[in-house]
């Protein structure tokens, strides 16, 4: 019996129906067609019309997720703690790389900050370090200006001569930098190359390849300060080495002022001056309290605090000479260098720098005109006093004992200061005294014996050691026969000149020091190996003979007459005015640098 089918129904095959779970064949997938298979499951009805071989690719089942009945916000809470834990795993990674670095740094360095003890002893010539006498760090890296050569650099033994010099006799009288003993020119040039080449530029015999070297030099400052805006330590240092020994250069433009402003702009630029951001930095991320990075990368290196307080004192000593631009500014921040290199340093060249630091600060609180009286041009004696007490306190608190601080140059910035403050007791009345007056003699007894102390450590000082002076030590010395010739003429019935002249007379003293710039210009001449002349002492030269001129000529007109009118009174001539002007000077150059000074 057949068996009974709907009315409705069909005897046909049945309808092929997709197979689920099954993926389209390649053909159909390569023409991206609907695959259906038919009802043997083994090919699809497009293979079969078309009789092609129906090859079923990999069967893929979809994988359904389960319906999320969290809420939005609970989903990005979520991915969010995600990204919280690879950072936590990222910041874990770098804080562990960091606590090797400092262990290495502290075996070095044994956790002291500022430790001056020189670790460059071990080093090999091909390590560089980022500092001279303090802490030494790993892996430094050898700057690319230490391969550059110059036309007219010297050669490896004479520039480990020159740099031993500048060691030895000239950084006594700046001593902005401190180059331990065994530190050799080779490691000096891969450390600080800029330093190296101007320390080597100043040091040259020969003045026609000093004169290259420094042109080139001053090319380079340009370039690299200007132009390109470079700061680092290396620069600051050569900067310092070049204008603190500026009178060995060639003589065709001053330049003095504008490179002692490059020198405040490195300063403020590299943010020397000012202390350190108190937040957290870079390689100190959760570990503020670490005492190791505070130590090691937080404070200042000696080194970096020798610079600044040698770029406080040539900055504010080309400022009070030429008056065109303000030196560095002094701050709380600076006192606390001060007082680190007081406290802690072992160098005894430290030493001498403090004193002359502190020594500088009361030289400028002279220059400063806010303390004058107005009306009068000079200091109160309650302000005069005070000065004299700091001077006093400096002498006391540092016996000047010691090699470092018995070096002529302490010796003569001291007497030069107390000449300076001596001398801002000295009022210009509206009127003529006509009676003596007990406190003007003591100030002009005073100016007389810082005076005499003055020249007297100059003159017994050895040739060959002034020869290092630094650049700013030559005006001082002017400054200091200008107050001669001015306690020599001065109209005072308080004051016998015919006593100062047996004292210290002023045109011999003339002679006296022109003889030694002479002595000094032969010298320097005779050690120039190619004979090319030395121009660094005819400056002091010039002057000095056409003072001698004009001062000759105004004392014989007064013993000669023997009046008043030839006399430089109280109230024509005033604090530090020459009888003679330098406008009248046939060097135009001469003219042009030291007329502010004179005036």
């Amino acid at each position: 019996m057949e068996p009974e089918f709907p009315l409705n129904a069909s005897r046909s095959q049945p309808t092929p129906t997709p197979i689920l779970g099954a993926r389209a064949c390649t053909n159909c997938a390569r023409v991206k067609c609907k695959c259906i298979y038919r009802a043997d499951g083994i090919t699809c009805e497009r293979c079969h019309r078309l009789k092609k071989e129906c090859i079923a690719s990999s069967s893929f089942k979809r994988r359904r997720g389960p319906k999320r009945s969290v809420s939005r916000a609970a989903r990005l809470e979520e991915k969010l703690t995600e990204l919280v834990s690879c950072l936590q795993a990222k910041q874990g990674a770098e804080e562990r790389d960091r606590d090797e670095t400092l262990g290495s740094i502290g075996e070095q360095a044994g956790f002291e900050p500022e430790a001056d003890t020189p670790s460059v002893a071990s080093l090999g010539p091909a390590t560089a370090t980022n500092s001279l006498g303090g802490i030494t760090l790993p892996n430094a890296a050898k700057t690319a200006e230490s391969e550059i050569s110059f036309p007219d650099e010297p050669s490896t033994s004479e520039a480990e001569e020159l740099v031993k010099k500048f060691r030895e006799e000239s950084i006594g009288f700046f001593p902005f930098l401190y180059i331990p003993p065994h530190v050799t020119s080779h490691q000096l040039r891969e450390m600080y190359p800029f330093l190296w080449l101007n320390i080597v530029c100043t040091k040259l015999s020969s003045a026609k390849r000093r004169y290259a070297l420094g042109d080139q030099i001053r090319s380079m400052v340009i370039q690299k300060v200007v132009i390109d805006r470079e700061k680092s330590l290396d620069l600051l240092l050569g900067l310092l080495t070049f204008v603190g020994w500026a009178h060995l250069q060639r003589k065709d433009k001053p330049y003095w002022t504008l490179f002692s402003q490059l020198i405040v702009t490195l300063v403020c630029d590299m943010g020397l001056h000012r202390p350190q951001p108190d937040g957290p930095t870079l390689c100190a991320i959760g570990k503020d309290n670490d005492s190791r990075i505070t130590n090691v990368f937080r404070i200042r290196t000696h080194e970096a605090q020798r610079a600044v307080l040698g770029a406080f004192i040539i900055t504010s000593q080309i400022s009070n000479i030429f008056k065109h631009a303000p030196g560095l500014r002094w701050s709380s921040h600076l006192d606390g260098y001060v007082s680190n290199l007081s406290q802690n340093s072992t160098v005894s060249q430290d030493e001498s720098l403090v004193v002359q630091v502190r020594m500088q600060l009361l030289v400028n609180q002279v220059y400063d005109e806010s303390w004058q009286n107005p009306g009068s041009g000079s200091s109160s004696p309650l302000y005069i006093s005070a000065l004299r007490s700091q001077l006093h306190d400096i002498n006391r608190h540092n016996k000047l004992d010691t090699p470092a601080k018995n070096h002529p140059m302490i010796t003569l910035f001291h007497h030069y200061t107390e000449l300076l403050i001596s001398e801002s007791a000295i009022s210009k009345p509206a009127m003529p005294w006509n009676e003596p007056d007990f406190r003007r003699f003591e100030v002009y007894q005073s100016c007389l014996a810082s005076i005499k102390a003055y020249l007297d450590v100059f003159f017994s000082t050895s040739v060959a050691v002034l020869g290092n002076m630094a650049f700013t030590s030559y005006p001082q010395v002017v400054r200091v026969m200008k107050s001669l010739h001015r306690i020599t003429t001065v109209q005072d019935p308080a004051w016998d000149r015919a006593a100062v002249r047996r004292s210290v007379d002023l045109i011999p003293t003339c002679d006296k020091l022109i003889g030694t710039l002479e002595f000094l210009r032969a010298a320097s001449n005779l050690a120039s190996p190619d004979g090319s002349e030395d121009e660094s002492t005819n400056l002091g030269l010039g002057v000095f003979r056409k003072m001698r001129a004009a001062w000759q000529s105004e004392l014989d007109s007064m013993d000669a007459a023997n009046t008043a009118s030839r006399e430089v009174s109280m109230i024509d001539g005033g604090l530090g005015v020459f009888a003679t002007s330098t406008n009248s000077w046939a060097d135009p150059w001469l003219s042009n640098v030291f007329n502010d000074f004179w005036e």
